[in-house]
């Protein structure tokens, strides 16, 4: 990993291309998360229809247990990214300090 840092922060061209693949894996990841959050938005919105349609009485309690059952799984996918964002964090702050120490030894 240091040996990938150090070429990194001594070809700035390699750099500026690593950081623009990485830069569009992000844009496409979220941007099918974001075409996921509206497909399943869209069935979910289809459910409370059917379940309207075939049980009005029993409305309710059905979307108050399909409900809860996807804030389980949105809680589960929260703390995942939540925990992405953190590596990614730390990540970048090493890179950060890796750069800055080689600049400072090619700077002397």
């Amino acid at each position: 990993m240091d040996n990938l840092i150090n070429y990194l922060s001594a070809h700035p061209v390699a750099l500026i291309i690593f950081a623009t693949v990485a830069l569009l894996l992000i844009y496409f990841i979220f941007k099918g998360l974001l075409k996921l959050m509206l497909i399943t938005g869209l069935v979910f919105i289809a459910l409370l229809g059917y379940y309207y349609y075939t049980a009005p009485d029993k409305f309710p309690e059905n979307v108050r247990e399909m409900a809860e059952r996807v804030g389980d799984h949105g809680e589960g996918m929260m703390d995942a990214g939540k925990n992405i964002i953190e590596k990614g964090k730390i990540l970048a702050d090493k890179v950060g300090e890796s750069v800055k120490k080689e600049k400072d030894a090619t700077m002397d």
